[in-house]
């Protein structure tokens, strides 16, 4: 590999995948590694390979450094999910297998830098909660526990978005004591909310 082709990928490793300073969206995180967008619900991952000098030229390296990439990728999103999930149920799934390449950058010498990206609905496949929710602050989750009528039950998985953007029915919810979000009984039976996947919106920046 030339120095200068080099330095291209070692640039394009180095850069975050979503932008840094203060303009920064709060509802992106980095996580193991990843980013999590939780307002879409997505987690990408980035890597790279270069090119095997010992291959006759750019193409024919390229292959080689593209199944690289993506198995490095797929290494660094199992690590992410392990710890995005964590006190959520097992997904028990090979996540990289789900995931697809939503970026790729060809290095001149066959050197490749690839993205993939996995959905919150790719890792639990769940119908949607019957309402929206509210809350003024709480920690991104990605499996909040919902508390009504004294029973508790765990969300399938949530996204967050900004109250400013929400539906004026959100039902409230309060983070209680044991970090569970507690529902008044309006919001209809807890098994309703078991497993679904939900939309969270925050008075409060997180």
């Amino acid at each position: 590999m030339t120095p200068w082709s080099c330095g291209v990928l070692l640039l394009a490793l180095a850069a975050p995948a979503g932008g840094q300073g203060k303009d920064r969206d709060p509802l992106l995180a980095r996580i193991g590694g990843a980013e999590v967008d939780w307002s879409t619900g997505t987690i990408t991952v980035q890597a790279g390979s270069p090119a095997d000098l010992h291959m006759p030229g750019p193409n024919a390296a390229r292959p080689g450094a593209q199944r690289r990439a993506r198995a490095a990728a797929e290494e660094k999103l199992a690590a992410a999910v392990a710890a995005l999930v964590k006190g959520g149920a097992s997904v028990g799934k090979d996540v990289g297998s789900l995931a697809k390449v939503s970026r790729t950058e060809y290095q001149s010498d066959g050197g490749v830098v690839l993205w993939l990206t996995l959905g919150f609905s790719d890792l639990v496949p769940a119908h949607g909660a019957p309402v929206a929710l509210r809350v003024a602050k709480m920690p991104l989750e990605f499996a909040p526990v919902i508390r009504l009528a004294g029973q508790a039950v765990r969300l399938g998985c949530a996204t967050y978005r900004l109250a400013a953007h929400g539906p004026g029915d959100a039902i409230l919810a309060e983070l209680d004591a044991r970090g569970e979000l507690a529902l008044s009984a309006a919001a209809g039976p807890a098994e309703a909310f078991a497993g679904r996947a939900a939309v969270i919106y925050l008075d409060e920046q997180p």
